[in-house]
């Protein structure tokens, strides 16, 4: 990771913090550098936490060849045996970049001592996106590290930046960096901003690494006009479906002489005469007190349009109706919007009403094994004119074949079937077949399947527990059902044998699981007929429990007498139950046990307090890194 420049004053120094929780842990943790979530990423930013990791505070500086170290205060971790690249090394904390390539699943981490050899080692589960984002105070919520993408500066921001229209004058949007690791090799990043007014999905740039910098992911947005005086606002971001931790940043409200008419779109931009179109009239930001007029206006008698519209107060747009008249002829139309000097235009084209149209497109099967042929059907909205009308016909899989030519419907007809080929698939595929003539489209949706699927009615669960799964075959089962065996590549998960009855596609089971100490993913593969599916099952341990409170009852006691104390966990203790430490401040007045056991299964323990002297007395009880006390008056 490099270092100096205004982002790693924002990422780096939030980096080397390490939350109060992680750092009195005694047990190796292996978590996202950015939220601190369990999961982590190839090529991405981690934290390891425990303690005696190194034996000294070390900040990585790049070699010769521009690299990070593998070794570092005589330190090395090792992912599933590959050593990993160290940004920074300390006795309780541990910053690494995850090294690429690791398959999905859980990995062991090693740490070793390149001195005395001696090591820890802990486990990780490694998956392909794990995204989150990092925060100013390394906590891994709250404001998020965030930068105006084109003057790099941090929040408060403007839903405008003046200097983004260096590069496209009619474009001052503002555009913003969020900055994390984990989502580099995502297909699809997503993101939302949740403000007191609502929810707008937000404008996605870029999404992938930050360049220059090892491990650290970027994500570009623009803010939408909505957001202008939003305060604090919430991000989400989501990495193939993988939420990342929900961070905040300040929006402030632009100057109200900023503010000013931006946008005129129509929808649809065709239609028929006799037929309406939506027209939104929008602004840079939000509309002050009393609103904000928008003069409106057609050069067509064709199409009529209100002559005003008024933005209300707080909102960036409104929305207005079009309505069209008959016409003889193709028609078209601008539509001019114009206030404090400012003109915006949008252009509507206008069909005669009995213009031929697309009115569906459907097909013979919606799902089918990938591989066999079915028919599509196109249906037009009216008979075809004497010379007929021509198909294009499009599809977003290259596994469906259509025809490449055009497909022509004759005079007087209505609609017109055509072929289509699929090619064999793996996994269940959804197909988007779209026709389109002129302005005019139509969609259909075909699901090509392959010869055997299985599902899992959850991707992870608590050892000991059980989940259901379904297997679905393309085609019915023959005549004495289908045999289809479920194998499990972990013991830890027992296998099934699945019987899909005669004439029938699917059949659900069951898994049993197997109790474990740290998560597992395991493959579970279904065969069938020389065709096999497989799934990923991750099993994880029972959540961990840590202390919840220390009561002393009662709590006034005279010196000499007893009394009893009650440590609680947040819930039932697992393997090997809780060790609880106990301590007095001032044993000569009041003692208790170095420590109490809560056993297995339990979630609370109790011990006996010794009194003497007169006094107040405050009880520290700790376990996992947490701490609660309780004070006892010796009267």
């Amino acid at each position: 990771m490099q270092s100096g420049g205004p982002l790693s004053s924002v990422i780096l120094l939030t980096f080397l913090a390490a939350p109060a929780a992680f750092t009195q842990s005694t047990s190796l943790a292996v978590v996202n550098a950015a939220s601190y979530g369990r999961t982590i990423a190839p090529d991405s930013l981690a934290t390891i936490f425990g303690g005696n990791l190194a034996q000294t505070t070390a900040l990585a500086t790049l070699d010769a060849n521009g690299e990070l170290p593998t070794e570092l205060a005589s330190t090395s971790v090792e992912i599933n045996g590959v050593l990993a690249a160290l940004v920074y090394v300390s006795p309780g904390q541990i910053n690494l970049v995850v090294p690429g390539g690791l398959t999905p699943g859980t990995a062991t981490v090693l740490i070793r001592s390149t001195t005395s050899g001696l090591t820890k080692s802990g486990n990780a589960l490694v998956v392909a996106s794990a995204p989150g984002v990092f925060t100013s105070d390394a906590s891994g919520a709250g404001p998020g590290a965030i930068l105006n993408a084109v003057t790099y500066l941090p929040a408060p921001f403007l839903v405008q930046t003046p200097e983004n229209g260096q590069g496209n004058p009619a474009d001052t949007r503002t555009r913003i960096a969020v900055y994390g690791t984990g989502l580099r090799y995502a297909d699809s990043v997503t993101a939302q901003a949740h403000g007191t007014a609502g929810n707008y999905p937000l404008t996605v740039e870029y999404a992938g690494a930050a360049p220059g910098y090892f491990g650290l992911d970027q994500v570009n947005l623009v803010l939408p006009p909505d957001l202008d005086g939003a305060g604090t606002v919430s991000l989400s971001l989501a990495a193939d479906g993988s939420a990342a931790n929900v961070v905040t940043l300040q929006v402030n409200l632009m100057p109200q002489s900023a503010l000013q008419l931006a946008t005129l779109a129509l929808s649809p931009a065709y239609l028929n005469a006799g037929d309406s179109a939506a027209l939104t009239v929008g602004l840079n930001g939000v509309a002050r007190t009393g609103g904000f007029l928008v003069g409106l206006r057609s050069n067509n008698p064709a199409a009529l349009v209100a002559q005003v519209i008024t933005i209300p107060q707080g909102k960036a747009s409104a929305q207005t109706t079009v309505s069209t008249s008959a016409v003889n002829a193709v028609q078209g139309v601008t539509i001019n919007a114009q206030a404090g000097g400012v003109t915006q235009s949008a252009s509507l084209e206008i069909d005669p009403a009995n213009t031929v149209q697309l009115a569906a497109l459907s097909v013979s099967r919606a799902s089918i094994l990938g591989g066999k042929n079915l028919t599509g059907t196109v249906t037009l909205s009216s008979n075809a004119p004497p010379a007929g009308v021509n198909i294009v016909l499009t599809s977003d899989n290259e596994k469906v074949r259509l025809p490449a030519a055009p497909v022509a419907v004759g005079f007087a007809r209505s609609s017109v079937d055509f072929a289509i080929a699929t090619l064999a698939v793996t996994s269940a595929q959804t197909v988007t077949l779209t026709a389109a003539l002129g302005h005019s489209t139509v969609s259909a949706t075909l699901h090509l399947l392959p010869p055997l699927q299985l599902t899992l009615d959850a991707s992870a669960v608590v050892g000991g527990n059980s989940v259901s799964g379904t297997v679905t075959m393309a085609d019915p089962a023959p005549v004495g059902g289908a045999n289809v065996s479920v194998n499990s590549g972990d013991g830890t998960v027992g296998g099934a044998r699945v019987i899909i009855p005669t004439g029938q596609t699917s059949q659900t089971f069951t898994l049993t699981t197997s109790a474990v100490t740290a998560a597992r993913t395991v493959s579970i593969t279904a065969i069938y007929a020389g065709a096999s599916q497989t799934v990923l099952l991750t099993v994880n341990p029972p959540a961990a429990v840590t202390l919840f409170s220390l009561t002393i009852s009662p709590d006034h006691v005279t010196g000499g007498n007893n009394t009893q104390a009650t440590v609680t966990l947040t819930g039932p203790a697992g393997f090997g139950g809780v060790r609880v430490d106990l301590q007095s401040s001032s044993p000569g007045t009041a003692a208790s046990p170095p420590f109490a056991i809560i056993p297995l299964g339990q979630s609370s323990a109790g011990f006996t307090i010794t009194t003497r002297a007169p006094g107040v007395v405050t009880f520290t009880a700790t376990a996992g890194g947490v701490k609660k006390t309780a004070t006892l008056t010796v009267q």
